[in-house]
């Protein structure tokens, strides 16, 4: 009787604790088999954003060292074929990073409005497709926006704009980048540019901030803004962003064709004013366009890249000179992120192109022994957010 009267409930208990038990063996093996998720971001205890998870779907690049160059997107009407081939040979090269440049244009130094022309920008289908091909030569990616002047008034440039309200010029400019943010967090992006060479604009400090506070609430990796080579000092909002960016155009002979030495005796100077400037920011520096042409006195006016519209021996030998000069300078200096060169171009190109592509020129074989060459280091200070 003790046993008719007792086994319903000793069944009923069975019963429930193996369907608690099952429950618990399938959380489990969901939770073992659950993806990091790169659409949704933590929120901290600030309430502010939290980077989400990374998702590694390619091989790991060894450190926060960019060693790489910067491709062009400049017209995409007929598909991005060209750009895919250029980063294919960009890894066989042996680099480990691409910057992706697209550009918004207005229409001259006072217009307040920049607009997207779409035959010449990628579509975000088209990003995708870019950024994957990076990724499967596991390669880091950035994404670089820039403004241009689509009828510049005589010698104008983005470095000059003054539109007739900052207010619009700003708005139009912040809905620009954010399309780039979105971009850029879809596609698991390592690096966006809030901007290059903006010089008129580097001194509205609250403009800017409310630029990059709103593209930290969308992109999730590392934000950099791009200085030019002799303005970088100016820029107001630096302790908001990852790294420093600055370009590399520095005079550095009176002569054209100079040797090595005066190259290396230049840069010793203009290395000790940027690492001494660097420790009062105490960020990591990132070269963002280190470039010369293959024209005689590319070396005098690196960024003119009208100073002669011919290429000479001796023009090859000063590009390759300059490229050798930066390399002995800058390896392995713990306060450098790295350098992306500029830029890689789409053809043969060749030593008879005389702009700053280093494609079938005597530059290319130091810049791919340079790629390949072991890293001798990493940056030691750290590289990280700056909320």
């Amino acid at each position: 009787m003790f046993w008719v009267c007792i086994m319903p409930m000793l069944l009923r208990n069975l019963t429930k604790l193996l369907a608690f038990s099952a429950i618990l063996l399938m959380f489990w093996f969901l939770h073992q088999g659950a993806e990091p998720s790169n659409s949704l971001a933590k929120v901290t205890a600030s309430g502010q954003p939290d980077r989400p998870p990374a998702i590694h779907t390619r091989p790991q690049v060894k450190d926060d060292i960019y060693r790489g160059m910067t491709v062009q997107i400049s017209y995409t009407a007929n598909g991005v074929d060209t750009y895919l081939r250029m980063i294919d040979e960009l890894a066989e090269l042996g680099a480990n990073t691409v910057i992706l440049s697209t550009a918004a244009y207005q229409e001259h130094a006072g217009s307040g409005r920049l607009f997207q022309d779409m035959p010449r920008s990628p579509t975000k289908q088209q990003w995708a497709q870019l950024i994957e091909r990076a990724r499967s030569h596991g390669m880091k990616v950035g994404i670089m926006p820039v403004v241009l002047l689509d009828s510049p008034r005589g010698s104008e440039w983005r470095g000059v704009i003054q539109p007739t309200s900052w207010d619009e010029w700003f708005a139009s400019y912040l809905a620009y980048v954010k399309f780039c943010a979105q971009v850029g967090l879809e596609n698991n992006v390592e690096m966006l540019f809030v901007g290059a060479e903006l010089i008129s604009t580097e001194s509205f400090r609250d403009r800017w901030l409310k630029v990059i506070e709103e593209v930290r609430s969308i992109f999730h990796g590392k934000l950099v803004y791009s200085a030019n080579w002799d303005h970088y000092e100016k820029v107001t909002f630096w302790d908001k962003l990852d790294l420093i960016g600055m370009t590399s155009y520095h005079k550095l002979a009176d002569d054209e064709n100079p040797p090595l030495e005066t190259l290396l005796a230049s840069w010793r100077q203009i290395k000790k004013n940027i690492l001494d400037w660097q420790k009062t920011i105490g960020k990591p520096i990132l070269f963002t366009e280190v470039g010369w042409c293959s024209q005689p006195g590319a070396s005098i006016e690196s960024w003119n890249y009208y100073r002669h519209d011919f290429s000479t021996e001796a023009g090859l030998e000063e590009q390759a000179k300059c490229y050798e000069a930066f390399m002995q300078t800058w390896e392995a200096e713990p306060a450098i992120a790295g350098a992306i060169w500029w830029e890689w171009q789409p053809g043969p190109v060749g030593p008879k192109d005389y702009g700053y592509s280093p494609k079938g020129k005597p530059a290319e074989v130091i810049l791919r022994q340079w790629f390949k060459a072991e890293k001798k280091g990493s940056p030691q200070l750290e590289v990280g957010r700056s909320d």
